[in-house]
């Protein structure tokens, strides 16, 4: 089996080496630069990565991908994407190779998008990068989605398989919102580029992203995840309680929308229903996504914590207060709950 790995690079020499030293057990890996000023070429040659150079004009990110894969040797089986502020950790090659069953055409792994400030992983969910050298293309001007254009893709999990996201503070790529209307342009009816353009204007502040994600919910093809998504947003944004409502119906899997329903409740000091509602959080059993909030489960333990309090119960009060803790250890308000509760519990305070 041979593995290629391909990556896009424009002053990237921060980057360069940890990228090239995560990869080095591929037997092919191939660079394509687009411009860069600040050595990355030198630094990625140095390290025996092979480098080739292309402009695209103008500029979007499916083109500029598939100009990249395009410069992997075809005679590979398996292409891998790995973007130049992203890590490949130890044991990958073993992890590809023992879940590339026949019959599969691409894999999904374990992506590690961002890290809190203690260091543990924030947002993590399925990559779906790692697929065959051949019949695959980018397509998207931006939010650039894989795509099997010679028949179906068969997905197939690769667990030990892990990539670390180490994106630069305060990133941004200001071509974005443009691209995004041109891939809504190109396919209005094409639910995920609707729900990007939403996205990205409501990172803006853009009112806009109201109409946009009514839009996209009135779409057919929308995932449940981008759709739960798209009702906490609405309900953020114009407060309007049919959205609220909705979020656990799109994605009763997903610990958020109970969340904001706990909070709701804790706001009008319905701990009953705060409760309830935190615990549906607690329960929930889905997997994360690039659509849900990491902090959620911490947040209905934060929530469960407080009505259980108001409830008078304060040993299982204090149960979740340090599981909400030790989820989200930088929060001193937290903390200084458990602290308090702490001393209630053991007799050396009065309950306030």
């Amino acid at each position: 089996m041979r593995i290629g790995i391909y990556a896009l690079a424009k002053n990237e020499a921060k980057h360069a080496a940890a990228w090239a030293a995560s990869c080095e057990e591929a037997d092919v890996r191939v660079v394509t630069d687009t411009g860069s000023e600040d050595g990355t070429q030198a630094i990625l040659a140095a390290a025996g990565v092979t480098v080739a150079t292309g402009a695209v004009i103008p500029w979007r990110w499916d083109d500029a991908h598939n100009l990249s894969l395009s410069h992997l040797p075809p005679d590979l089986d398996i292409a891998i994407r790995l973007d130049l502020d992203e890590r490949l950790q130890p044991g990958w090659r073993q992890a590809v190779e023992a879940a590339w069953q026949e019959g599969i055409n691409c894999l999904h792994y374990r992506y590690v998008w961002g890290f809190r400030a203690d260091g543990t992983p924030g947002q993590t969910f399925n990559g779906d990068r790692v697929h065959c050298r051949a019949g695959f293309r980018w397509a998207q001007a931006t939010h650039e989605g894989l795509l099997c254009w010679t028949g179906e893709k068969i997905a197939g999990f690769a667990p030990g398989l892990e990539i670390h996201h180490h994106r630069d503070a305060g990133k941004s790529h200001s071509s974005d919102l443009h691209l995004l209307r041109v891939a809504v342009a190109e396919a209005p009816l094409d639910a995920r580029a609707r729900w990007y353009l939403a996205r990205q204007l409501d990172y803006e502040g853009n009112p806009e992203a109201i109409s946009q994600f009514t839009r996209y919910l009135s779409m057919r093809g929308g995932w449940y995840s981008e759709r739960a998504y798209a009702r906490r947003q609405l309900w953020h944004l114009t407060g309007d309680p049919i959205h609220l409502e909705a979020i656990t119906r799109e994605a009763p899997d997903e610990p958020d929308g109970h969340e904001l329903l706990a909070l709701r409740a804790y706001h009008l000091q319905a701990w009953a229903e705060c409760l309830e509602h935190a615990l549906h959080g607690i329960a929930a059993t889905g997997q994360q996504t690039h659509a849900t909030n990491p902090d959620s489960l911490a947040k209905c333990h934060d929530l469960a914590s407080v009505a259980l309090w108001n409830l008078q119960r304060q040993p299982e009060a204090l149960s979740h207060a340090r599981e909400a803790m030790a989820r989200l250890p930088e929060d001193t308000r937290i903390a200084a709950n458990v602290a308090a509760m702490e001393r209630v519990v053991a007799g050396e305070a009065v309950p306030v």
